[in-house]
């Protein structure tokens, strides 16, 4: 009975044994498998969760230089601003995160979908910029709710500023995210793709002042990226600051001055502008974001927006930038930071195209403004003399074409500085043909039309000087005598920006140097240092400068409404009127309406460019109203104001 009972008990433990053996062999083989696939299978995405566990290197970018005007006075700066950003590679669901983020700050879905097209471009260690403009309250909310948000962050940063807003939003330009082009082109390197750099204006070419040069931290991080400690490695060292030649007061005037034109302010809450506003398709697109909110009413009493067009001053000694306005104009606050898709298109689909840099990128028939270039091709050529006279009868023959002139029972028999003083365009066409295109063509590229003018802006405009060879090359036909006296009032193929006028009566008032324009205070910009001559002669300049005298101090001179304010100061200078469109023989004979009377697209250009004073001149002025309508009415009185404020000041 006992043996039985010994036999049964070891059979038992025996059975015990394998089960527990078996288990012992099951739990081993289950350790070394897997002890197997966590260092074999997934020792790669361990050990890379390790590193991450320990230090990530970030570039830090440097504060950017500031830009101030001649006076010191502050035109671009930086401020404090709180920036929220995500790793890719940290985060498991990109869409899904910024989808999260929506729902605890303001974060359109369009914005979404640029931010995941914008991550699909670059390597996902770079870290994805969402927004720049975090309030106090956003980063309160997001302060509790990151932990669940893998790669996001948010961190205190600099953000680009521009005091002056519109007044410089042409000349100084805005910074922008760096884009895919600027990486491709070699502007910045890819580890920089989260900065942001000049998008245009002086911002732009001088990028390589105000950038600096970045630096570089340690960030302990855990292993879903959220930091835990930043280490300064490399400290970033700041970008160069930059002066311009820029007087800011004197941008000012140019610039309100420009807009208000010779219309009257109204407020934008008066009833009469609320349903101009509301019933005008074109001033419809007065106010988009950043844009100028200003209305105005004109001499008979219809709203109408602020005027269209560029004022430029140089000094005539050096060709230094006093002012550069374009108008209209945007607020680089608004570009600087990030904008929507709807606020961007209400700007780029803007009737009047308030990006357009007119000053240098708008290229404008130059009217009778040509007229003192086609009268020193004459005199310099010998061609003709002070007292040389054209009989003006309203109209020139030629061959079966008439060419009028813009008074309509003609001038009578006149001379060389009467014609300049009375802009007589029959004096002109009778000149051009004696001179020729290419003598015209000549004169004018010495005084800088036809080439860029290599200011520091980019994106300048050549303009255009045709001649034989250029309408031969370009279109691909001769030229006609016909075309040479359409060129003597500048019409035709002939354009020019702003900024080349004011170039080409800066020369013509200096009279010994052909001065460039530049607008660095150092002026390590400048081209050409010193200026090379001139080389005409004095008396044929004199002959010239003795005629733009009496177009403003003439009896019969076209601008002699607009006469410096100022006792024993004379203002010189030429109008112009440019068609921009032709007007057919029946409109003639009906009577051609006044401009004031058309729609603003069928009105003419009003140009004036002119220096002051007359008999010591110090500063060159450019104005181009676009579709202002009588350079003498419209754009003269701006030149005159602007000038006025700058010898009153002692600019």
């Amino acid at each position: 009975m006992l043996t039985k009972r010994v036999k049964h008990y070891e059979q038992l433990l025996s059975r015990r044994s394998v089960m527990l053996g078996s288990i012992h062999l099951l739990l081993a083989a289950g350790l070394t498998g897997r002890l197997f696939y966590l260092q074999v299978r997934e020792g790669g995405r361990y050990s890379l969760l390790a590193e991450r566990n320990q230090f990530d290197f970030q570039l830090v970018p440097p504060s950017r230089g500031r830009i101030y005007d001649v006076r010191g006075r502050l035109l671009a700066g930086n401020a404090e601003a709180y920036v929220l950003s995500i790793t890719p590679s940290y985060s498991t669901d990109l869409a899904a995160s910024l989808y999260q983020l929506s729902n605890i700050i303001k974060l359109e879905a369009q914005t979404q979908t640029v931010l995941l097209e914008i991550a699909a471009s670059q390597p996902n260690f770079i870290p994805l910029t969402i927004r720049d403009d975090l309030s106090q309250r956003e980063v309160a909310r997001l302060a509790i709710r990151t932990p669940d948000l893998p790669g996001v962050a948010f961190d205190k940063v600099e953000r680009r500023i521009y005091p002056q807003g519109l007044l410089t939003s042409h000349l100084i330009g805005y910074v922008g995210r760096v884009s895919e082009e600027d990486i491709l082109e070699g502007r910045v390197v890819q580890e920089m793709a989260n900065f942001y750099n000049g998008k245009s204006g002086v911002e732009f070419s001088t990028e390589s002042y105000l950038r600096g040069i970045p630096g570089q931290t340690r960030v302990l991080v855990n292993a879903f990226g959220r930091p835990i400690r930043r280490l300064l490695a490399n400290p970033p060292i700041p970008g160069r600051d930059v002066r311009l030649t820029v007087d800011i007061n004197v941008q000012s005037v140019a610039a309100n001055t420009l807009r208000q034109g010779q219309n009257t302010a109204v407020s934008t809450k008066t009833p009469q502008a609320l349903i101009a506003l509301a019933y005008n398709k074109e001033l419809g697109h007065a106010n988009p974001p950043g844009h100028d909110s200003h209305v105005f009413q004109n001499s008979k009493g219809a709203i109408v927006l602020p005027e269209s067009g560029s004022v430029v001053v140089l000094d005539v000694a050096t060709g230094a930038v006093k002012a550069m306005v374009s108008s209209p104009s945007f607020d680089p606050n608004r570009l600087a930071r990030t904008i929507s898709l709807d606020e961007w298109r209400q700007l780029i689909n803007h009737s009047r195209d308030p990006l357009l840099d007119r000053a240098v990128k708008g290229q404008y028939a130059p009217g009778s403004t040509i007229k003192m270039i086609v009268a020193l091709a004459a005199l310099e050529a010998g061609l003709i003399k002070p007292e040389s006279q054209f009989e003006c009868k309203g109209h020139l023959e030629l061959g079966d074409a008439r060419f009028h002139c813009w008074e309509e029972d003609g001038h009578g028999k006149i001379n060389l500085i009467e014609a300049i003083e009375q802009s007589c365009d029959v004096f002109f066409y009778e000149l051009s043909l004696k001179v020729g295109i290419a003598r015209i063509a000549e004169m004018a590229k010495r005084f800088g039309l036809g080439t860029p003018t290599n200011i520091n802006i980019p994106g300048e405009a050549a303009g255009i000087v045709p001649d034989k060879k250029w309408k031969l090359r370009t279109i691909g036909e001769r030229w006609t005598p016909g075309e040479t006296v359409v060129a003597s009032i500048g019409q035709g193929y002939l354009l020019a920006t702003p900024l080349q006028l004011a170039m080409m009566v800066a020369r013509l008032a200096n009279g010994k140097q052909a001065v460039s324009p530049y607008l660095l205070a150092d002026g390590s910009d400048m081209v050409v240092n010193p200026p090379p001559p001139l080389g005409l002669a004095e008396d044929s300049l004199a002959i010239i400068r003795r005629g733009m005298e009496l177009v403003v101090a003439g009896d019969k001179g076209t601008a002699r409404f607009s006469r410096l304010p100022m006792r024993g100061v004379e203002m010189a200078g030429k109008t112009g009127t440019v068609q921009t469109r032709r007007i057919s023989i029946d409109e003639r004979e009906e009577g051609i309406a006044d401009n004031i009377d058309r729609p603003w697209r069928l009105r003419d250009h009003a140009l004036f460019v002119g220096y002051a004073p007359a008999d010591k001149p110090k500063y060159a002025i450019a104005v181009v109203v676009e579709h202002g309508g009588n350079g003498s009415r419209v754009a003269a009185p701006i030149a005159r104001n602007v000038l006025a404020y700058m010898l009153r000041e002692g600019i």
